[in-house]
């Protein structure tokens, strides 16, 4: 599936330009990572994912290859020759053996990296939210870089009318301090823009010059996607400066399923393109 049209996911995140890419948000960021990744390998394109945080090591499938190396010339130089016959490799520090997770780099690390040009694309997850699909930051979170090209925020469609709770809001508490909630409150795609744009929100550590998308993810069905279009516009309302350039919709694990929408352009072009459905999700 990923060969036969990646173009509208690409185009969805205008990852023609969008180089060094940040994920950050509620659950769904490792597998929209490495779906990314995919689609780009099948497009022709040398892609490393990586972290600033912790992420689980890569499944069956997910990645060609991991390598386990501190960041110095001879990483480099390795990395150059594991992407002569593969697209696509996951690359970290360390990892913790009991936990099978593997650990990140410092973000100076990574705009080395970045710098070294060594694969076409860096993707890296930023953020950590227990598999929620909500989350309320701290104050070093996310762990970005300022010169990130784009930062693509995650949330799940599926909170939507569920109670704003440790089972859906990661520090549900804190995040209903910051909306001035009271508990037992259901989420509504209001709460979500809010949290989005709050001073201590999802875009408070983002760099002036890095792009912004959203991804509501697990949208799959005409439920889902009805609270994706809600939540959609909620962040429209909420966007008075233009902050985030597209917005996209799907199953992070399907790349057939994405598709985007530019909200600060003229109304003729806000209609959602029609999901794909030319094969099974996750189909080569």
């Amino acid at each position: 599936m990923f060969a036969r049209n990646p173009s509208r996911l690409l185009e969805a995140f205008a990852l023609e330009r969008n180089r060094y890419v940040y994920l950050i948000g509620g659950g769904g960021k490792t597998s929209l990572m490495f779906t990314l990744a995919r689609v780009l390998g099948s497009a022709g394109c040398s892609v490393l994912t990586t972290t600033s945080t912790r992420i689980r090591y890569p499944g069956s499938g997910e990645s060609d290859r991991v390598v386990v190396a501190p960041l110095d010339a001879g990483l480099i130089e390795r990395l150059r020759v594991e992407l002569v016959g593969r697209r696509h490799l996951t690359v970290a520090p360390s990892l913790l053996h009991e936990e099978q997770k593997l650990c990140g780099f410092a973000s100076a690390e990574l705009d080395a990296l970045a710098d070294t040009r060594v694969a076409d694309y860096l993707l890296v997850e930023a953020d950590g939210a227990a598999g929620r699909s909500l989350k309320t930051h701290l104050d070093h979170e996310p762990v970005l870089s300022d010169r990130a090209d784009l930062v693509i925020v995650v949330i799940g469609v599926d909170c939507v009318g569920r109670p704003m709770s440790d089972r859906y809001v990661h520090r549900a508490e804190l995040f209903r301090e910051r909306l001035g909630r009271l508990p037992g409150s259901l989420i509504t795609a209001e709460d979500i823009a809010a949290i989005v744009f709050h001073p201590e929100g999802y875009l408070k550590r983002v760099g002036r010059d890095s792009a912004v998308a959203v991804f509501l993810n697990k949208v799959g069905t005409p439920v889902t996607e009805g609270q994706a279009r809600g939540v959609a516009e909620a962040l429209k309302r909420r966007d008075q400066a233009h902050r985030v350039f597209a917005i996209g919709i799907g199953d992070a694990r399907d790349a057939a399923s994405i598709r985007g929408q530019l909200p600060n352009r003229p109304s003729e072009v806000q209609a959602w393109p029609e999901a794909q459905s030319d094969g099974p999700p996750g189909a080569a």
